[in-house]
């Protein structure tokens, strides 16, 4: 069951730039106004009274966003990747609980890094297709799958190019995102009609994130921006014509959810 956000403990730092009487809307529900609830590493949190969203405001600026991912992200190059050898067996095991999804089917990662859930899904039958922001991923993508596709672009290029895919795996990349709308507007234009989506995002509505809400290591801006809990992530999916396939339960505190895009 999906916990609501503690209240903060007392002595959480709040900086001198926040006005904590300021309310923004909210990007996951649309219409209600969040207000600001914690400050940490130099950011602010807002928080929906509504849906329990949880979220960066503002949001960081695109270039800082560019600079931070773009050409420096885990410092990978073409020719080496960190912890390369256990990505590679951790995404071959973790690909086999998707084979029913992608034998046979247009798969793209989608947030891809390395290129690693792209080589396993290839080895599963399907064909596979990779997109990340990272230069520097994206070149030792493709230097491990060769034979693959991997695009290095924002969401907003590639949509453009009005590709359709029949399973969309994304794994750790929405919580790095200035909010849900450009994720899912992508997600809505390339997912083909009954086809399926897997997210894993940090779920701050998971029993075992810590009370004291500001230590849980998973809140670091500017790398990760959004929180989301089971039943606002099911609301924005929902928003966008997609109905929860299946849930996989996981001891910590992450969601691991299959959508399925809807016939209109």
């Amino acid at each position: 069951m999906t916990q609501p956000l503690p209240p903060l403990t007392s002595g959480v730092p709040v900086t001198d730039k926040t006005d904590q009487t300021t309310t923004t809307d909210c990007p996951a529900c649309h219409g209600h106004k969040a207000s600001f609830s914690f400050s940490k590493d130099g950011y602010d949190l807002f928080r929906c009274p509504d849906c329990d969203f949880l979220f960066v405001h503002p949001y960081p600026s695109n270039a800082t966003l560019i600079d931070f991912y773009e050409t420096t992200y885990r410092g990978a190059s073409s020719e080496f990747y960190p912890k390369s050898f256990s990505r590679r067996w951790r995404g071959w095991w973790r690909s086999l609980q998707f084979i029913r999804y992608v034998r046979g089917r247009d798969v793209l990662d989608l947030g891809c890094g390395g290129g690693f859930m792209v080589e396993a899904f290839n080895r599963l039958g399907a064909r596979a297709s990779g997109l990340d922001i990272s230069q520097n991923s994206i070149a030792y993508a493709r230097q491990l799958v060769p034979q693959s596709q991997f695009y290095c672009e924002d969401l907003t290029t590639f949509r453009k190019r009005n590709l359709t895919f029949d399973f969309v795996f994304s794994s750790e990349v929405l919580e790095h995102l200035p909010g849900p709308t450009e994720f899912m507007e992508t997600l809505a234009a390339i997912t083909r009609p009954n086809g399926y989506v897997y997210v894993s995002a940090p779920d701050i509505g998971h029993p075992a994130v810590p009370q004291n809400l500001p230590s849980w290591s998973d809140i670091c801006p500017p790398e990760h921006l959004q929180f989301f809990n089971h039943n606002n992530l099911l609301m924005v999916f929902r928003q966008y014509g997609f109905v929860m396939e299946k849930t996989m339960k996981s001891r910590t505190p992450a969601h691991s959810v299959i959508f399925r895009r809807a016939c209109s």
